[in-house]
């Protein structure tokens, strides 16, 4: 049997799910989580599969996402990173030379991953139209590499101006440094060049990209060392993947080398899980919101399609610009909210929750591992949304009494009773989340009542309906999956994928030299890729090629992403570009100019080996809801408390409309369904809720 299994490690758990495409079965389980050594955890859960009958030996595919690099860049805990640029050049320094508001008082220039002693700068010079200017010298080279060695250089990158159009000099100084590495006694040096991360322009972006990928790679490849080496120990033989940011995945080997287009991987996977889950039910334009244990992300997929850029801002908020990673990355947003995110009141004395979070351990106080903080789960515990006894079916005993003593001490600086503290917290919670939603599709011109919101994680169906309700979406749906497992259950349907973005700042124009050099450009995109699946041991014949152009009106500063025909372009084809670009400018800011020049400054080609995604299969139970029927408890709505119903999700029967309020227990999530909303299960075992 050949067995793909999914593997997402979050602030609390870390979350499995198998699936065997043969037969069609699947199995999960959750785990905590076991920061700094995560990889414990993972095998932990491992071993619980093996209980259930899977054992490794019989996988063919672990498809993983993690946290390793995006909570590295966090909490600066990377590599010592040696930076060589070309001579005369201080862009690392100098960032974007502005301030991205400048009313803003509190602006900081971040403070760069690499120290000014850590630069060394050799002569060297790529003209703008990728010619050589002047060849490299390679004695300053070998001189930069012995100086950074000897400063403790645990990883070293290099970016040259300009090499984005011509990478000779880059690739030329990495073969020097890993030589003169070797000669200090480096046998694997880390060596990332800039135009290897992304061949498009915009140097400081560039080079900050190439540095970032060094300042996490020691601190990755040795997490990922030692997984594939537990794996194997546990019988693993199968291809070991890592989710990538752009919405696929990438063998270990590639990923070892290009760690920052993982950033992310984990969450992303659930956008394009939930896209599964849309064309399964005929829902094409949705919304999709995590609600993990620490934080939570939300992305939009209009027409089943999610929204992607290849400019990500890690640390990005109104004080800080952040840092760039120019990486191909789904369009999500994050904030730090989620079911372990600890209760607090300011200096104004108003409730706060997050972005601080109690993880896995202590975590929660009801959760009675010496944990005295309040979190969002004790407010959820003491309303009376959460069971007062148990979480994840029965698996997690927790404490209502310890849950009510955590909340004591807020309660008394916020000037309310425990109850009211409890429930303001979820309130607030929730508007936090709201605000997220607001950010990917208000602020991005798209009216949220004309999408379906999609909710997973742990405390996303809690929140979900409540969001709904404040932003007018009409329907919520809890996927059948089970919500705590979304994650995983995501990944394993991800196809294999490569992708690359060149600059190239050319008019569109429709004679035979200019279309040839589309088509050029094109194929050269395209046999780079190829060869990065050979890399991978993958047929590259067996990929499915998509192209897309970046442009633009000359003059303008920013693009448009315009999906592109994947043969050969004649003429025809760039009218109708044109036309289709037209028409983009017009939706997107109002207005088109048809007689203005377009120009292309970014070919973006994708490769796909596709994967099938696990199917859904009809929801078969006779149940009824008596027989999902669990009792009545006390929750408190704000004003008072009311005895509310609660159901079994996996008794849940089918076509059944039960008016809210009630809650709905599943294994791995509660469901709250409030006043004014309906709910019922469809065919295929989701909880959709109206109001």
């Amino acid at each position: 049997m050949s067995w793909r299994i999914g593997v997402d490690i979050g602030g609390a758990f870390t979350d499995l799910f198998a699936v065997n495409p043969e037969t069609g079965e699947t199995e999960w389980t959750k785990v905590e989580s076991t920061p700094p050594e995560f990889e414990n955890g993972v095998i932990e859960g491992v071993k619980q599969l093996e209980d259930k009958g899977i054992a490794m030996k019989n996988a063919d595919q672990i498809i993983h996402g993690q946290t390793v690099v995006i909570n590295t860049i966090i909490t600066r805990s990377g590599s010592k990173v040696g930076f060589i640029t070309s001579k005369g050049y201080d862009i690392i320094d100098m960032q974007r030379g502005n301030r991205r508001d400048i009313f803003n008082f509190k602006y900081k220039m971040p403070e760069q991953f690499v120290d000014r002693q850590m630069t060394e700068w050799v002569d060297e010079r790529i003209d703008e139209d990728g010619s050589i200017h002047k060849s490299l010298d390679e004695e300053e080279v070998e001189k930069a590499t012995k100086s950074l060695i000897d400063k403790g250089a645990e990883a070293i990158s290099i970016g040259f101006i300009n090499s984005y159009q011509n990478p000779e000099n880059e690739r030329k100084a990495k073969k020097l440094v890993e030589t003169v590495c070797k000669d200090n006694g480096i046998n694997n040096p880390l060596v990332t060049i800039s135009s290897d991360t992304t061949q498009e322009w915009r140097e400081y972006e560039r080079f900050n990209t190439a540095i970032l990928n060094s300042y996490v790679q020691p601190t990755f490849v040795k997490y990922i060392n030692k997984l594939e080496k537990a794996l194997e120990d546990e019988g693993f033989e199968g291809t070991f993947y890592l989710t990538l940011a752009s919405g696929g995945m990438a063998t270990a080997k590639y990923a070892k080398d290009f760690p920052i287009n993982t950033v992310e991987g984990g969450p992303i996977s659930g956008i394009m899980g939930a896209t599964t889950v849309g064309e399964l039910i005929d829902e094409k334009d949705i919304i999709v919101i995590d609600g993990g244990s620490t934080t939570s992300k939300a992305g939009l997929a209009e027409n089943l399609t999610p929204k992607t850029k290849t400019e990500y801002w890690i640390e990005q908020d109104k004080y800080n610009p952040g840092y760039p990673a120019k990486v191909p990355v789904v369009d999500i947003q994050e904030v730090g909210n989620g079911g372990t995110s600890i209760i607090w009141s300011d200096e104004a004395g108003n409730l706060q929750v997050g972005p601080d979070a109690a993880g896995a351990r202590p975590g929660p106080a009801c959760y009675d591992m010496g944990g005295n903080k309040p979190t969002l789960t004790d407010a959820y515990v003491v309303s009376g949304y959460l069971n007062p006894e148990y979480l994840l079916g029965g698996d997690l005993k927790i404490d209502k009494n310890l849950a009510v003593d955590s909340l004591k001490d807020v309660a008394e600086e916020v000037g309310l009773n425990v109850k009211d503290t409890a429930y303001g917290t979820i309130r607030v919670a929730n508007n936090k989340s709201a605000r997220l939603i607001r950010l990917i599709s208000i602020r991005k011109g798209f009216d949220p009542r004309d999408f379906t919101l999609i909710a997973h994680g742990g405390s996303g169906p809690m929140m979900a309906p409540f969001i709904a309700k404040d932003l007018n979406i009409p329907e919520v749906i809890v996927p059948s999956v089970p919500s705590g497992v979304f994650n995983p259950w995501g990944m394993v349907g991800l196809d294999i994928r490569h992708e690359l973005v060149k600059t190239r700042d050319i008019l569109m124009g429709e004679d035979k030299g200019s279309i040839e050099d589309v088509n050029r450009t094109f194929e050269t995109l395209e046999d780079e890729i190829k060869g990065a699946f050979e890399m991978e041991e993958i047929d590259p014949e067996k990929a499915v090629l998509n192209r897309r152009l970046d442009m633009k009106y000359e003059g303008q500063a920013h693009t448009l992403k315009i999906k592109c025909p994947t043969e050969e372009l004649d003429v025809d084809d760039i009218k109708s570009l044109k036309t289709v670009f037209h028409d983009a400018h017009d939706r997107e800011y109002g207005f088109k100019l048809e007689d203005s020049d377009i120009k292309i400054v970014n070919f973006h080609s994708i490769g796909l080996i596709p994967i099938e995604p696990p199917s859904i299969e009809e929801y078969e139970s006779e149940s009824t809801l008596e027989d999902s029927f669990i009792g009545e408890r006390k929750v408190y709505n704000g004003d008072k408390e009311e005895m509310t119903p609660v159901y079994q999700k996996e008794k849940f029967p089918i076509d059944v409309e039960v008016e809210g309020p009630c809650i709905i227990e599943g294994k791995t999530a509660t469901i709250i369904v409030p006043k004014d909303f309906k709910v019922r299960h469809d065919l295929y075992g989701n909880l959709r809720m109206v109001h």
